[in-house]
């Protein structure tokens, strides 16, 4: 199964879920120029487990497609 987390800031709210919820620890919180909290994969680590996709608010509701695939 293929996860997803937003990559454009506009489509992430920074709530974290996706980080707290992944197993293998594959995302970390990157901080913006602003001080936003964004996910970012590592692709290396990531069991494409799906749950990110899962818990994610935006990927569930809003239908985006401009998505890491992890």
């Amino acid at each position: 199964m293929s996860g997803n987390v937003q990559t454009k800031k506009e489509e992430c709210c920074g709530c974290t879920a996706c980080y707290s919820i992944c197993p293998s620890k594959a995302i970390s919180m990157e901080e913006d120029s602003k001080g936003f909290l964004y996910p970012a994969i590592d692709n290396d680590i990531c069991v494409h487990c799906g749950l990110c996709d899962k818990v994610c608010d935006f990927v569930r509701f809003e239908g985006v497609t401009d998505t890491i695939h992890c």
